[in-house]
């Protein structure tokens, strides 16, 4: 058999197999940018997904400061006892520096390399007196059914407000010096003085004193463990009644103040308006104190009886504008401005709302479902909060904190001790993913 010369491939078959080898090489290229797009995806994921520092977090440690704190008496303007101790709790956490004011503000700080970005928790650090609670600065775990809580609960004023959440602050800086993190951003947390009687000079001062830059801020007031956004105004009155004052053996010819402001109370409680909002319901006003002039007199008619008339309000009202209906009010009802009262707006503070689009949302609510793998819920304070007359700067500012809002300066003030773990958890994975892990932008 002869053997027959092969001949050249044609053309046609020549490119069908060039454009065989190009599709298998763009095959291998797609398969290659996957692979190294899920990489890089699957580690920008790892950083929410995994925590270092919550491996070291001790439970038992938040537990013991909380009740530490409440142990030791800070009604407002009364606070020195527990700025001492703060400050020698934050040292032991491992604050490498810690510095007060004259006011009993205080500021811990673990400083960062300066190459990333700063968190700063804050807290109120005084409370409102115990009044009737009883054992009020004696902390006890008990059994919160009995409170109206599921589980075990710490007892004690300042419990909620906000000695809980300032223990699970502190705490923090402990897990971080136990894994020896290297900080890029400052990590701070601020205790704040006289923030119940309205004589705190607000956090800016501090920040401008102390030389803090936080990139956010996040104040422990009670949230329930939901991240909260906003809260309305409240307007602070002082309302004067005046009478006459006489013997007491003649009441006839004296005008009793006490009385005249009796008949003020109840003019206003029957006859004043109040709104409505979609998001918090019907404002609320109450008189939170009174006193008469002369104080403890038995020998005469008091001719000045002094109170205080608190009033929630909302986005669209003006506190110089309910001050007029106030008066228009009593004026229809037959008491005479000048002559038989006088009122002044003593202070106010506007309503609060966080934008919507706040970074410190978005890594408050993935670090809260790291640790609980759940999703959080944006709610709100319906109580006398007060951010937007202590926190008074551009940085981005929600509250997260331990406990009820409802059950602050009450008889049974108490935190449940599942949230306060809870909260210590989450405070500690967000100080992480900000002050190790972001980095601040060139």
């Amino acid at each position: 058999m002869l053997w027959q010369k092969s001949k050249p491939p044609s053309p046609i078959g020549k490119n069908l197999f060039l454009k065989r080898i190009y599709i298998i090489k763009a095959i291998i290229l797609t398969v290659t940018t996957f692979e190294w797009v899920f990489l890089v995806h699957q580690k920008t994921w790892r950083n929410y997904a995994m925590s270092k520092a919550l491996e070291f977090v001790d439970e038992q440690l938040v537990i013991d400061l909380t009740k530490r704190l409440i142990k030791t008496p800070s009604v407002s303007g009364n606070e020195n006892k527990l700025r001492t101790l703060l400050a020698i709790e934050m040292t032991k956490a491992g604050f490498t520096e810690v510095k007060y004011d004259e006011n009993n503000n205080i500021v811990g700080k673990m400083p960062g390399q300066g190459t990333g970005k700063t968190l700063l928790l804050a807290s109120y650090i005084d409370t409102v007196p115990p009044g009737t609670m009883e054992d009020a600065f004696n902390p006890k775990e008990i059994d919160g059914s009995k409170l109206g809580t599921k589980g075990k609960v710490i007892t004690g004023r300042g419990a909620v407000d906000m000695k809980s959440s300032l223990a699970a602050m502190i705490c923090v800086a402990s897990a971080f010096k136990r894994t020896r993190s290297r900080l890029k951003g400052d990590f701070i947390v601020v205790g704040l003085a006289n923030t119940k009687s309205g004589k705190n000079l607000g956090i800016k001062k501090l920040i401008d004193k102390f030389e803090l830059a936080p990139d956010y801020i996040v104040v422990g007031a009670p949230t329930n463990l939901n991240i909260n956004v906003s809260h309305p105004g409240q307007a602070i009155f002082e309302v004067l009644a005046k009478g006459k004052m006489g013997n007491i053996g003649y009441q006839e010819v004296s005008e009793n103040a006490i009385l005249k402001m009796n008949r003020i109370i109840s003019c206003l409680n029957e006859n004043i308006n109040l709104p409505k909002d979609k998001l918090y319901g019907q404002a609320q006003m109450f008189f939170s104190s009174i006193i008469s002039n002369p104080v403890d007199a038995t020998h005469s008619i008091p001719d000045l009886c002094h109170s205080l008339l608190v009033r929630q309000y909302f986005e669209n009202e003006d506190p110089e504008q309910i001050k007029s209906a106030i008066k228009t009010t009593l004026s229809k009802n037959n008491f005479k401005e000048g002559v038989d009262f006088l009122i002044n707006l003593r202070r106010h503070f506007r309503p609060f709302k966080a934008p919507d689009d706040s970074e410190i949302i978005q890594h408050l609510s993935k670090a809260f479902e790291l640790v609980t793998k759940k999703s959080t819920q944006i709610g709100f304070w319906k109580g006398a909060v007060n951010i937007s007359e202590i926190f008074k700067v551009d940085t981005p500012i929600v509250g997260f904190g331990p406990g009820n809002e409802k059950f602050a300066n009450t008889v049974n003030e108490h935190v449940p001790i599942s949230q306060l773990v809870t909260a210590f958890k989450v405070y500690t994975v967000l100080a992480e993913k900000i002050c190790v892990q972001l980095k601040a932008k060139a």
